[in-house]
């Protein structure tokens, strides 16, 4: 593995609870030497070789928001536009997005 650099992340509390629980497991495993912070950048590498792509439209979608998507709607209006359409429009493309997971451990 790579030197480590610093950074921060703050997770939920279903990711620290799934991490914690792969720690714990490893760290009792013999000749084993990993810390929390290295776990989690190979964990992370290894998400983006093998799924990122896989799960990048779920990704989206799960952290879709609505008032910035409205904002970038009504920014790009011209006069001509009809304002009932253009709503009409949005909330449709809104209401698909409405459900969505809490946290990560929901998703197992």
């Amino acid at each position: 593995m790579s030197k480590l650099k610093s950074g921060r992340i703050i997770l939920d509390e279903g990711a620290k609870s799934a991490l914690s629980s792969m720690y714990d497991e490893l760290k009792n495993e013999a000749c084993i030497k990993v810390t929390p912070a290295k776990l989690s950048s190979w964990i992370i590498q290894k998400f983006y070789q093998s799924y990122y792509r896989q799960y990048k439209t779920k990704i989206i979608k799960e952290h879709f928001n609505s008032k910035e998507y409205l904002k970038k709607v009504v920014s790009q209006m011209n006069d001509s536009d009809s304002i009932e359409e253009i709503l009409k429009s949005t909330l449709i493309d809104l209401k698909p997005r409405k459900n969505k997971p809490v946290d990560a451990k929901k998703e197992s």
